[in-house]
């Protein structure tokens, strides 16, 4: 007795699709909205977390000045310490002219856009989930069990490897490039000041990015799971990924110091080796035409 048709089982009409699609964008559009709402309303507390980086390199900046003219002290006796730090105690050592934590505003609208582009970031953030459920089960009516299957597995760990990326860029890459760029010459006679929406988009681009690379392992195992790619190749492919990982990482970070170059070049490469591991558990062999025929 032939089996029913999954899909034929849970055909509708155009318009029954078309009603449905309505349905579910709308809700999407509802959760956005009040997410958008509960993000606004925070806007302040949300930049002071997105500022963490800079605050964190900022303090390490001041740090290595106060060191400096404890340093020049020492060696010019003749030198007040009132030229450097606000008191004469020795204890003190608050700074006279310290680097500040904030951010500049050039542009009228800077303050605006930024805390909508933020308030965006954090709205799709929160409502992210439940807007995915709604359109997955739009779309899970057209596919067979099998395709399911697939999606239940990769999804959520591509999320979650997105989610690592942006946290392992946010805490190590990004201050550690910020810290090369602001020093690059001496902070004596070049005080760093960033603007707030050039440091804003610096750190979206740069965590949407790394959040990018993170996905490496999952498109492996996806392509080697569907015999698109035989889980050997990628083994023979390490050199030439070595080298490609190399001028990734001189394209995405905008410090060319060896220390973010190499945080940003090792993970590609760990997550690659992972990638060649779970492909060759997952992974099936490539069919020819004549074996797909047959």
């Amino acid at each position: 007795m032939a089996q029913p048709n999954e899909i034929e089982h849970s055909r509708m009409t155009l318009g029954g699709h078309l009603q449905e699609l309505r349905k579910r964008i709308t809700r999407c559009l509802v959760a956005l909205i009040l997410a958008l709402a509960l993000a606004w309303s925070a806007k302040e507390e949300i930049l002071v977390s997105v500022m963490w980086p800079w605050r964190n390199v900022v303090h390490q900046i001041n740090a290595d000045l106060v060191e400096r003219s404890e340093a020049a002290l020492v060696a010019d006796p003749a030198k007040k310490r009132e030229d450097y730090f606000q008191t004469s105690d020795p204890a003190d050592q608050r700074l006279k002219k310290p680097i500040p934590e904030r951010l500049s505003s050039f542009g009228v609208g800077d303050s605006f856009f930024v805390s909508l582009n933020l308030s965006l970031y954090v709205a799709a953030f929160l409502a992210g989930p439940y807007v995915l459920f709604e359109l997955w089960q739009f779309i899970a009516a057209g596919l067979y069990r099998h395709e399911r299957k697939l999606v239940y597995l990769y999804f959520p760990v591509s999320i979650a490897l997105f989610f690592a990326g942006v946290a392992f860029c946010y805490f190590l890459i990004v201050p550690s490039g910020l810290y090369f760029l602001s020093t690059t010459l001496p902070v004596e006679l070049v005080e760093p000041q960033l603007g707030l929406q050039q440091y804003v988009d610096f750190m979206t681009k740069m965590c949407l990015a790394i959040g990018a690379v993170f996905q490496l392992p999952i498109l492996m195992v996806f392509f080697a799971s569907i015999g698109l790619v035989e889980a050997k190749s990628y083994g023979k492919w390490r050199k030439h990924f070595i080298v490609f990982a190399l001028l990734a990482a001189a394209i995405i970070t905008p410090s060319p110091d060896a220390v973010t170059q190499l945080m940003t070049t090792a993970p590609m490469i760990v997550l690659y080796e992972v990638g060649i591991l779970l492909a060759r558990w997952r992974g099936k062999p490539r069919q020819t035409p004549t074996e797909g025929a047959a």
